[in-house]
């Protein structure tokens, strides 16, 4: 695979992780239109790998915060560390039904175009918001509304499906207020990210040596830098509506593209 393509690929999925566009739609239209099909799916793993990194610095503070009170058993860590692993359990389990049933539509560029839409539906919603609960628990949020952000995390596996998105918006519609219905979906990535990769590279075999894979990585770290940086402040000031006309565009001209060309 060229070079070119590596670098494309790893600055596409550090933008659309956190992004509420698709990484996994933008990635397997990217593989359809380029014919870099098969490699990508080894280059998934390391690119993927560059955006986890990407949460781990940006929410270093809050991580290394929640560890040392769980070591400490301190209430509010302890707390915070069962939201997220109530939120990761449902992701992981319908994570490996889809993929073990379903994982034909994983990479399938007609479903990514379909989902995409549907994303986009899901972003415009905000346009009419319910009112901020004033919740004490962990992330401003009930055990109840951690649980299902897990399963909306869970649907996010299809391609197209925004998994920022979907879980900041429901977030957003449980009452949740926009910095922590930012800062849950995000830390609640890192085990996501973290299993599908494994997942991957536990069922794949690797086509790409060591530098080309470096450069994915490095570069997909980057990038999502970037764009979780500008994500939180955006989802904290302004309307996620606005995606959904991006979305909207690139799920009907990609689906067009496929139906007639």
């Amino acid at each position: 695979m060229a070079i070119i393509l590596i670098i494309l690929f790893g600055a596409l999925q550090g933008l659309t992780e956190f992004l509420p566009v698709s990484s996994s739609g933008h990635l397997t239209l990217f593989q359809f239109f380029t014919d870099a099909f098969e490699e990508s799916l080894t280059l998934n793993i390391a690119v993927h790998l560059g955006t986890l990194l990407t949460v781990l610095i940006f929410y270093r503070k809050d991580i290394a915060q929640i560890l040392r009170g769980v070591l400490k058993k301190e209430k509010e860590a302890l707390g915070q560390s069962l939201f997220i692993i109530v939120a990761v359990f449902p992701t992981g389990v319908m994570g490996l039904f889809i993929k073990k049933f379903f994982s034909s539509i994983l990479v399938n560029p007609m479903v990514s175009s379909i989902c995409l839409m549907v994303t986009g539906a899901v972003l415009f919603s905000t346009k009419r918001l319910p009112a901020t609960l004033k919740n004490k628990g962990p992330f401003g949020m009930s055990l109840k509304t951690a649980f299902l952000l897990g399963c909306v995390q869970g649907c996010a596996v299809l391609p197209g499906l925004s998994r920022s998105g979907l879980t900041i918006v429901a977030a957003l519609w449980m009452g949740v207020d926009r910095k922590n219905a930012a800062k849950f979906s995000f830390l609640i990535s890192v085990p996501a990210i973290f299993g599908a990769g494994l997942l991957e590279l536990l069922g794949e075999s690797h086509a790409l040596d060591g530098v080309q894979l470096g450069i994915g990585v490095l570069v997909s770290f980057l990038v999502g830098l970037f764009a979780i940086y500008w994500m939180v402040r955006f989802t904290e000031s302004k309307r996620l509506s606005s995606f959904s006309y991006y979305v909207w565009a690139v799920g009907l001209l990609t689906l067009g593209f496929q139906l007639f060309h």
